[in-house]
């Protein structure tokens, strides 16, 4: 139990580093599902994203894969189950579980053995779409790892969430400041 802690301890500090610097959210996840994969010991990890305008989910952080690249329906595969189910799971035979989604796999050419997913969560409580982590290196996941995968989850949530407001930000102050450019120009052609 204690290792557990000394594990979460230490990928909460590595993720709360990398969270704070400047840069794009993209670069930001990246760089943490690398370190993700050093914590979790497996081959790959990533961060699903639910595009509401598609009812899909998106790949949208991974080092194997581009943004957008695999998209899947939002209850599609495990990462599907574990969005609408608002619940983390743990698939330690890919290729027995029902919920498993043999297409991706085919899509991308990689075999999926096991794998883990958690639900991510914005501040209104809303499921913003997934992370998870595929084929541990040694064994299979426990819970333990799904501590520390919902561990991540709630830091990858909170700076996508930051991201999200802080683009929001930018688009409505260049748009105060072009109107009050444009108001500006009118009031001077009043005067004159």
């Amino acid at each position: 139990m204690k290792e557990s802690k000394t594990r979460s301890y230490r990928l909460a500090k590595e993720l709360s580093q990398i969270f704070v610097l400047e840069g794009k959210i993209d670069s930001k996840l990246s760089v943490s599902m690398y370190h993700l994969n050093q914590f979790m010991d497996s081959e790959r990890s990533s961060v699903w994203l639910f595009q509401p305008w598609n009812q899909k989910l998106a790949v949208f952080s991974s080092l194997d894969l581009e943004k957008n690249e695999v998209r899947i329906p939002k209850s599609c595969g495990v990462a599907g189950w574990v969005f609408v189910n608002r619940k983390p799971t743990i698939v330690n035979d890919a290729y027995e579980d029902s919920r498993f989604c043999r297409e991706v796999d085919d899509m991308t050419g990689f075999r999926t053995r096991n794998l883990i997913c958690s639900p991510l969560f914005d501040n209104k409580d809303e499921c913003l779409g997934t992370i998870q982590s595929i084929n541990k290196n040694k064994g299979d996941f426990t819970t333990d790892d799904i501590e520390l995968l919902d561990l991540a989850a709630r830091m990858v949530a909170v700076a996508i969430n930051n991201s999200r407001h802080y683009t929001e930000i930018l688009v409505t102050s260049e748009a105060r400041r072009k109107f009050i450019k444009q108001i500006s120009g009118n009031v001077g052609k009043l005067f004159s």
